[in-house]
C-alpha cells in the first residue's frame, strides 16, 4: 500500500512539472521577437540572457548597445507574458529598475518608469488594427515618476507624475493621452550667458509648470486631430493649440515610409522625390486649427524689459511695435484683415489678457491650396482659411 502511495504521488509530481514546464513562457522566443521589433523602431537592443520565472521573462544584462559599452541594466522583468510570435505577445506590465548616470559633470535619474498592457504584434497577424499596423507594438499605458537632471552638484531639471495613456475603440479609432507632469527648471545654468543674464533681467530664474494633451486618429476617415496641446507656465502664461487634418489614412502613412524609403536610397534624385512629396501633400485637408496665450505677467515683463533697454517708456515701445505692423502684413495685399490683426494685437498689447489665431473653414482645405494660395496669392489666405486673430475675448 504504501508503495502504491509512493509511485501515485511520484507520478502525480512529474505531471505536474512537466505541465508547468509546458505551460511556461518561452523566454528566448519572446526576447529575440522584442529585440526584432526595437531594430525596426531604430533602436539597437542586446540581453545577455532570457530566462522564464513562470509566467514572467526576465532578461539580464539588458543594453541600449551604444558605442561607450554604457546603459546596460542589471536586470528587466516582464510580467505575465503570454502569445508567441507568429500570434503575438502579451504583456501585463514591466517596471523598469531606476536608471543614474553621470556622464562629464551631469548627473541623470529615472525612476518609477512602469510600462501596463503591453503588446507585440505577431508576424503571421492577420486581424490587427490599423493603429498597430505600422510601429509593431502597443502599450495602454506608460508613466515615469520622476526625472532629475543635475550639473555640477546643482539641479537643473526635475519632473513629476508624467503619463501616457492609448486606447483602440470598436470602431478602430485611436485615442492618446498624455500629461508630461509638473516640471521646474533651472534658467540660470545656461550655455549661453548672455542669455541667461536676459532671462534673469526679464524676470525668470527659474520655470516651472505642466503640460499635457489629447489626440485622436480615426483610420477610416483619416482624420487626425489633437485637442488640446496645453502649456501652463507658472507666472508666465498659457498656451493650447488644437488642430484638425483629414487624409491622413492607413494608405497615406503607408505610401509616405514607402517614399521616405526611396529618397534614402536615391539621396541624389531629388525632383523626382520632390514631385512624389506633393502628390502625398495633396491628399491632405485642414480642418481647423487654433492657438491661443492667455497671459499670466510674461508680456508685460517683457514689455518692461525691453521699454527700459531701449530708454523708452511701455507706451512708446507699444507704439512702435503696433507702427511695424503694417510693413509685416503688406505682403498680404489684404487691408480689412490688416485692421483687424492690428486692433486685436493693439488691444492685446495695451491690456495683455488673451490673443486668440484661428482657422475655421466651412470646409476642409486641401493642402495643395493653401500653398498655392500663399505663393500665388496670399492675399487670399484669410478668407479661404476663414483665419481670424482676437484679443482678450
Amino acid at each position: 500500500m504504501l508503495a502504491r502511495t509512493g509511485i501515485s504521488l511520484a507520478t502525480t509530481t512529474l505531471l505536474l512539472l512537466s505541465s508547468t514546464s509546458a505551460f511556461a513562457v518561452d523566454a528566448e522566443a519572446f526576447a529575440e521577437r522584442l529585440k526584432a521589433v526595437a531594430q525596426k523602431q531604430n533602436m539597437s537592443l542586446t540581453f545577455d540572457s532570457a530566462e522564464a520565472v513562470g509566467e514572467n521573462v526576465v532578461l539580464k544584462g539588458v543594453s541600449g548597445a551604444k558605442a561607450d559599452g554604457k546603459g546596460k541594466v542589471v536586470e528587466i522583468t516582464f510580467e505575465n507574458v503570454s502569445g508567441s510570435t507568429p500570434d503575438g505577445w502579451d504583456v501585463e506590465r514591466v517596471a523598469f529598475p531606476d536608471f543614474d548616470e553621470t556622464e562629464d559633470s551631469t548627473r541623470t535619474r529615472i525612476g518609477g518608469m512602469v510600462v501596463e498592457g503591453l503588446e507585440l504584434v505577431g508576424t503571421s497577424a492577420t486581424d490587427v488594427p490599423a493603429a498597430m499596423k505600422f510601429s509593431d507594438f502597443y502599450f495602454e499605458s506608460a508613466t515615469i515618476g520622476s526625472v532629475e537632471v543635475e550639473k555640477d552638484g546643482k539641479k537643473i531639471f526635475s519632473l513629476a507624475d508624467a503619463s501616457l495613456s492609448n486606447e483602440i475603440g470598436d470602431d478602430g479609432a485611436f485615442t492618446a493621452e498624455f500629461d508630461f507632469g509638473s516640471f521646474t527648471a533651472d534658467l540660470t545654468s545656461g550655455d549661453d550667458p548672455e542669455a541667461t543674464k536676459t532671462i534673469q533681467e526679464v524676470g525668470y530664474s527659474t520655470l516651472s509648470g505642466e503640460i499635457s494633451g489629447s489626440a485622436t486618429w480615426t483610420p477610416a476617415s483619416g482624420l487626425l486631430e489633437l485637442d488640446p496641446f496645453d502649456i501652463n507656465l507658472k507666472d508666465a502664461g498659457s498656451l493650447s493649440f488644437t488642430y484638425g487634418i483629414s487624409g491622413y489614412t492607413p494608405a497615406f502613412i503607408e505610401s509616405l515610409q514607402q517614399l521616405q524609403q526611396q529618397m534614402a536610397a536615391n539621396p541624389d534624385n531629388q525632383q523626382a522625390s520632390g514631385m512624389a512629396v506633393m502628390g502625398l501633400i495633396s491628399q491632405l485637408y485642414l480642418n481647423a486649427a487654433d492657438i491661443t496665450f492667455v497671459d499670466d505677467s510674461l508680456t508685460g515683463k517683457l514689455l518692461d524689459y525691453y521699454a527700459e533697454k531701449n530708454g523708452q517708456t511701455r507706451e512708446r515701445l507699444i507704439e512702435g511695435l503696433i507702427g511695424m505692423l503694417p510693413m509685416f502684413l503688406s505682403y498680404l495685399q489684404n487691408p480689412d484683415f490688416q485692421k483687424d490683426v492690428t486692433d486685436a494685437v493693439t488691444a492685446y498689447l495695451n491690456d495683455p489678457k488673451s490673443l486668440s489665431i484661428t482657422v475655421a473653414p466651412a470646409n476642409p482645405v486641401p493642402a495643395t491650396q493653401l500653398i498655392g494660395a500663399a505663393m500665388g496669392a496670399p492675399q487670399t489666405l484669410p478668407s479661404v482659411l476663414s483665419l481670424t486673430v482676437s484679443a482678450n475675448d
